[in-house]
């Protein structure tokens, strides 16, 4: 498409994954097209208040803050990745004022899987000394992070979520992180969910230009940009 299209105003957060930053290169690109086709893109930094200290719980309010502040009559799209993609969801379970979601192997079920990618000392260490050590893609680091995360998450729904709006998911059939059966289990049970299987792995760089070919045609189907 080109030009950039000004017949329907949209507002769009796209939710990066754990590790990750506004500067990721799915971000980067997503906020590429969407502006190219009138949408307002923010890209807010979830490693909040740092990533040491992070929650669920820390980046919903974050993200639940700046909704409120947008124009109740400008329609609202969530994009997510990852970690981003399970934010993204609970908060359409929140917030009304979504219109849709676009979602990249969205780590539903992470709970219960958290204990595979450490190991049961490493747990356990982590909750007596109060952090571990993660890799940042972004710093391209080992980087702390507090114990309160692993709680926090423990104690909120990540599987079975359930959601009215429409949504289109694209899933790594080689995804070894979050498995693509999390996201048949969630298309299954939500009607509204539009899932796309990708021979692709979890970061899905390869699939990159296609699932940004696809979010434009979703978002032009649902009249939330124009054609």
């Amino acid at each position: 498409m080109n030009g950039k299209s000004q017949s329907v105003q949209l507002n769009v957060f796209y939710l990066h994954g754990f590790g990750s930053s506004p500067s990721s290169q799915k971000a980067v690109r997503f906020k590429e097209m969407l502006e190219e086709n009138g949408a307002i893109v923010e890209i807010p930094d979830l490693n909040f208040p740092s990533f040491k200290e992070m929650t669920l719980a820390t980046q919903l309010d974050l993200l639940e803050s700046k909704i409120d502040l947008l124009p109740a009559n400008v329609p609202l799209v969530l994009f997510g990745s990852s970690m981003g993609g399970l934010l993204a969801s609970l908060l359409a379970q929140r917030k009304k004022t979504i219109s849709a979601l676009v979602l990249l192997a969205p780590g539903f079920g992470i709970a219960r899987r958290w204990k595979q990618f450490v190991s049961v000392d490493e747990y356990e260490n982590w909750q007596r000394t109060g952090e571990h050590h993660f890799y940042h893609h972004a710093h391209d680091a080992l980087m702390p992070l507090g114990w309160e995360f692993a709680r926090v998450m423990e104690s909120m729904k990540t599987e079975d979520l359930s959601i009215e709006l429409p949504c289109l998911v694209f899933h790594g059939v080689h995804d070894t992180t979050v498995p693509v059966e999390e996201s048949k289990k969630f298309a299954s049970k939500n009607k509204s969910v539009d899932l796309r299987i990708l021979d692709d792995d979890h970061q899905l760089l390869n699939s990159l230009e296609h699932m940004i070919g696809e979010s434009r045609l979703f978002l032009q189907s649902h009249r939330l940009v124009g054609a």
